[in-house]
């Protein structure tokens, strides 16, 4: 007999009791009915139990849950106990047990079957019990009662077997069979797995089979799910995998990297990978990762075999190295592999080559002004190039080609070119491009360098009529022309020579003419070379005479064109032009403010003024109408009638003490150009202090400085030379000094005669122990050096002594004796300059000479003196000095 425990619960009773107190109880003998087993006393007088039925039906299929049944029990009557004890045995074999409940006044019995019966019909009895005492001794009336059961089971879903256990080597798969027994009126059921490793196939209504797929070394577990109907079961699934020595057991491919290179825009040429797979693998994955900002550039296609094609492209890159790796799977059991890949993006570069210079000189024709280009990109294949210029003068031969296969050619548009100014640089871009469009555009740069000959400057640009000579005529590009007697084009006389010194300079001999001499070249381009011409002047004799000029004065200048004389006035701020009309001389002036100096150009088309507050100003010599202002780096100037701080060489540059406003070049001395209106520096480390210029401008000697000791060494310039050179030292420094017309002979002082090459000639000496010199003048062709002197002892108001004007011999160099004959001297009836012996008393004249070697001109802060020369007094003999001498040295 089962007794069933039932816990004690506590209600109060329709009939008044207090509570009721239920456990199990036991209990036995069999039967049905209330003739149980136990005492035959009534425990509980007018007290009995029923129950609401007595048979049970279940049913339900195999391997299913089949619902519980309840059964009420009610105790009625008088003398209710306040404790009972139920029980329950099933008399049977498909009850699994019995559950009581107290439910207010009733007891419920919940019948349960047993689980996992067998597909059948199960009949039997169960027989329930209401007892005062917990062996069930004593029944309270009614109790026990039997109550019929019958459990069927219909056939279910069911698998065989429960559980599955494959093994495999790895590489090959695992499979078992299933039994499946589907439920009663259920004809098809459904298998699913947990695990990719594991599937069903050939489901049939009976059966199926389990496959374990290829796997790497180790122990899987997993389910088979089967559902039928409303039915389901699992299958428990373990599988055995171990390892074949004889196999691959990880992921290899045949290259440790990869690496591209691709120009900016473009695609690599692909590379293949072999990748070697373990037997297990779940079949190749690839996939990329990138270590730099930018992805996207590398693609990756798995083929047959285990073939991985890789690409990298440019496309969107610029140039640069790129790293990414590529990610090599088999599945879940193998560890992915990766494998460096690096991209190295390079410039997508022009190379262009060929003429990138275009001369354009004496020697050149519009046939010789071209060339050609070469236009490659040797990172990319050949594709269409496009090509433009921009600027007119350069022509090109076409507008598009192909990279290593066209050439472009490039000329010069004469046209064009001969509207650029001459003796400068141009340049001219080539753009060029791909037609594509898949690289940046590029530029080649051409250079044109025009320096077609030109003429400047004639000097001395006049002549005396009838007089014939050497002419330097000064300009550029000389150096290219083939043969200067074909070019040269001289109107109004016919050379007797030609002599070629250098690219700036060449030399004519021209014979005694009446009329002007006009120079110029022609080339082949039709250019204009300018001109410049040779003027004949006549010179009219000259009467003395003094013109009152109050004032320090800087610079003399006669113009024998305009039979003029220009000076500065510092005094005044002017500069003064003195012009004869009739027999007097007029002064006129135009102020100029902080004028130090003038100079004439070398045309004698300017008058060239230096003004201390940094300008080089130039005027007109027949109007004094100034003509322009160039703003100088700095300008120095002097209050004394002497020290010359302007030379004008005859190529047009004008040296002046001061700076440039030029960065320095490596030289020193500051230069203001009258042919382009520019500074510069001339070469060499020295400096310009004040200078003695010959009167064609072709050779300057320079004191740097009077400030240093020692005293720094005196400089020349020749026009045949650009750069300065140091004179020897046996030439000193000088405050006073002259040239000839074309540099034959150089005074130092009133003391020296040196020739060109500054060899000395000999020695100034004045024979009259109380005179000394002030002023000193050459001749035009350097053969007589004048040399006013003042008389010491008479330098006092009221004194009655004249300036006197010493004439020298200066045709020949002295050998036995060192000083220079005299030929003689002449008195000046006024003075130039203050003549009183005081601190204040500036007393140095400017000298000049007319082209005749006739006139004297002497000019100081008192006033201007025309002296014609008259016959000499208190001279040597000539003669008899010359028996002593050498033949001259020029």
């Amino acid at each position: 007999m089962l007794i069933y425990k039932i816990n004690q619960l506590r209600y109060l009773a329709a009939i008044g009791l207090s509570s009721l107190l239920v456990a199990c109880g036991g209990g036995g003998g069999s039967g049905g009915g209330s003739s149980g087993g136990g005492s035959t006393i009534d425990p509980a007088p007018g007290f009995s139990v029923s129950i609401d039925r007595t048979q049970l039906r279940f049913s339900g299929d195999e391997g299913s849950v089949i619902p519980s049944q309840i059964i009420m029990g009610t105790g009625s009557g008088s003398n209710v106990p306040t404790t009972a004890y139920f029980g329950g045995e099933d008399l049977g074999t498909a009850i699994d047990h019995v559950e009581a409940r107290i439910i207010g006044p009733q007891a419920q019995f919940f019948v349960y079957p047993k689980m996992q019966l067998p597909a059948g019909e199960y009949s039997g009895t169960l027989k329930l019990s209401m007892c005062a005492d917990t062996q069930c001794n004593q029944h309270f009336k009614g109790s026990p009662v039997n109550v019929a059961y019958t459990v069927s089971v219909g056939k279910g879903l069911k698998v065989t077997p429960g559980s599955v256990d494959l093994s495999s080597l790895t590489g090959a798969s695992a499979s078992t069979p299933v039994t499946v027994q589907l439920p009663s009126g259920v004809s098809s059921f459904s298998a699913t797995t947990n695990a990719t490793w594991l599937r069903v196939a050939n489901i049939t209504s009976s059966g199926m089979t389990v496959i374990a797929a290829s796997k790497g070394p180790g122990i899987f577990n997993g389910l088979v799910t089967v559902s039928a109907g409303s039915r389901a079961t699992t299958i428990p699934v373990t599988y055995r995998v171990t390892a074949d020595p004889s196999s691959v057991s990880s992921i290899t491919p045949d290259r440790t990297s990869l690496a591209f290179s691709a120009p900016a825009g473009y695609a690599s040429s692909g590379q293949q990978l072999k990748v070697t797979l373990p037997n297990w693998a779940q079949g190749l994955s690839t996939s990329v990762q990138y270590r730099t900002g930018d992805s996207g550039w590398l693609t990756v296609t798995p083929g047959v075999g285990g073939a991985v094609s890789v690409v990298a492209s440019a496309a969107s890159l610029r140039p640069g190295a790129y790293l990414a790796d590529l990610v090599l799977s088999g599945g879940n059991d193998l560890l992915p592999v990766s494998v460096p890949v690096s991209l190295n993006v390079v410039a997508a570069d022009w190379n262009v080559t060929g003429s990138s210079t275009l001369t354009v000189d004496a020697a050149s024709t519009p046939a010789t002004l071209s060339g050609q280009i070469s236009i490659d990109m040797p990172n990319l294949p050949v594709q269409g190039w496009q090509a433009s210029s921009n600027t007119p003068w350069l022509q090109l031969s076409r507008t598009s080609g192909s990279l290593r296969t066209d050439k472009l050619g490039v000329s010069v548009n004469v046209a064009q070119m001969l509207k650029l100014a001459n003796f400068r640089t141009y340049t001219a871009d080539i753009t060029l491009s791909l037609a594509s469009g898949k690289a940046a555009g590029t530029k080649f740069t051409v250079t044109l360098d025009k320096r077609l000959p030109e003429v400047s400057y004639i000097s001395p640009h006049t002549r005396l009529a009838g007089e014939a000579g050497n002419y330097i005529v000064r300009g550029r590009g000389f150096d290219a022309i083939t043969n200067l007697n074909q070019v040269l084009q001289v109107t109004g006389t016919k050379p007797a020579q030609i002599v070629r010194v250098n690219d700036t300079q060449f030399e004519l001999s021209l014979p005694a003419a009446q009329g002007d001499a006009t120079v110029a070249l022609s080339n082949s381009m039709g250019a204009s070379s300018g001109s410049v011409t040779l003027k004949t002047v006549s010179q009219p004799a000259l009467a003395y005479a003094a013109v009152a000029a109050q004032g320090n004065k800087g610079g003399l200048v006669f113009d024998p064109e305009r039979q003029a004389l220009f000076t500065v006035n510092k005094t005044l701020g002017s500069l003064m032009r003195f012009g004869k009309s009739g027999t007097n001389w007029n002064a006129t002036s135009v102020p100029v403010s902080s004028a130090d100096e003038v100079a004439l150009s070398p045309d004698g088309k300017s008058l060239i003024v230096t003004v201390t507050s940094g300008q080089i100003k130039l005027f007109d010599p027949g109007t004094l109408a100034e003509q322009g202002s160039f703003k100088a780096g700095s300008v120095y100037g002097e209050t004394l009638n002497a020290l010359p701080r302007m030379a004008v060489r005859n190529d047009g540059k004008v040296l002046f003490s001061g700076a440039s406003g030029v960065q320095d070049d490596g030289g020193y001395m500051a230069y203001f150009d009258l042919v382009s209106k520019s500074f510069g520096n001339i070469g060499g480390p020295y400096a310009f202090g004040w200078a003695s210029v010959s009167g064609d401008g072709s050779r300057i000697n320079i004191v740097q400085s009077a400030s240093y000791t020692p005293l720094p060494p005196i400089i020349s310039l020749d026009s045949r030379d650009q750069v300065a050179q140091q004179a020897p030292s046996g030439l000193g420094h000088w405050f006073e000094s002259a040239q000839s017309l074309h540099g034959e002979r150089f005074a130092e002082g009133t003391y020296k005669v040196w020739d060109r090459d500054l060899n000395i000639i000999g020695q100034v000496v004045i024979p009259d122990n109380t005179y000394y010199g002030r002023t000193p003048v050459f001749s035009p062709d350097g053969k007589r050096l004048y040399v006013m002197a003042y008389d010491s002892s008479g330098l006092y108001v009221g004194a009655t002594s004249k300036p006197r004007v010493y004439v020298f011999d200066s045709s020949t160099r002295m050998v036995t004796s060192t000083d220079l004959p005299l030929l003689g001297y002449f008195e000046l009836a006024d003075y130039p300059t203050c003549a009183v012996n005081t601190y204040e008393c500036d007393t140095r004249a400017l000298g000049t000479i007319s082209p005749d070697g006739k006139t004297l001109f002497f000019l100081g802060d008192a006033r201007l003196i025309v002296a014609p020369i008259p016959a000499l007094q208190g001279g040597r003999q000539a003669a008899a000095m010359r028996r002593l001498v050498l033949p001259a040295s020029h």
